[in-house]
């Protein structure tokens, strides 16, 4: 391209020194060597703009199609964590329900077992494409306001809200019983009121996973790359 323009520019010189053309013949001359280099420099700026966001496209299609992989073992996991909150979140019901009903310590026994929920979303590839500054090559804002959303949003609501259930479990755990009777270790005020805040939590726990799971499935959906 440099050399196209030398060329041009040394034609606009020798024509300004043409003693055998008129001025208007030198300037048309001058006119058109300008036009020439005017439409080359263009030409060449869109042909590189054109596949530099030809290769940013390839590289979007190509995270959006690996991303759907990361979501789709994301699901897998809240699906599991939903259950096992849900499964948690009886057992919290039935522990406050001690104080209207007495009942044997046997019974009680299967509703003390706690389960930690995971965190362990996959979280490296977006991580990856967002530091590189590449988010911004995708041209759906819709679909990307959605990814951003999961990864800035939600997956950190929900890392913060199972952290703080699993803590308050382990208290539990770590609570001392001697040889007191299940129901009536259970029955104190001290845990009641524990498990009143692990079910408050639980509950909005659940609601998150389910909004969380909605939203992995729609980026999936929407999600369309190149074939």
């Amino acid at each position: 391209m440099q050399e196209e323009i030398n060329k041009h520019t040394k034609k606009i010189y020798k024509a300004m020194k043409n003693q055998k053309h008129t001025l208007s013949e030198k300037v048309k001359e001058i006119i058109i060597e300008i036009f020439i280099i005017v439409f080359a420099v263009s030409l060449s700026i869109w042909l590189h703009s054109w596949s530099e966001h030809r290769h940013e496209q390839k590289e979007a299609n190509k995270f959006l199609k690996e991303l759907k992989e990361d979501l789709s073992a994301d699901i897998k996991l809240l699906e599991e964590n939903k259950n096992t909150a849900t499964m948690l979140n009886n057992n919290y019901k039935f522990m406050l329900s001690l104080k209207k009903n007495k009942v044997n310590d046997s019974l009680i026994g299967p509703h003390t077992t706690f389960s930690l929920l995971g965190t362990s979303f996959n979280i490296g590839r977006y991580e990856g494409f967002k530091s590189s500054g590449k988010i911004g090559t995708i041209e759906d804002d819709k679909l990307k306001n959605k990814i951003l959303s999961y990864y800035q949003q939600t997956i950190p609501n929900l890392i913060s809200s199972v952290n703080f259930i699993n803590a308050e479990q382990l208290k539990i755990l770590d609570i001392d019983a001697g040889s007191l009777a299940l129901y009536d270790v259970y029955t104190t005020q001290k845990m009641q009121s524990k498990y009143s805040n692990l079910q408050f939590n639980t509950n909005s726990l659940i609601a998150v996973y389910e909004e969380a799971i909605k939203q992995v499935n729609e980026i999936i959906t929407e999600s369309k790359t190149e074939k």
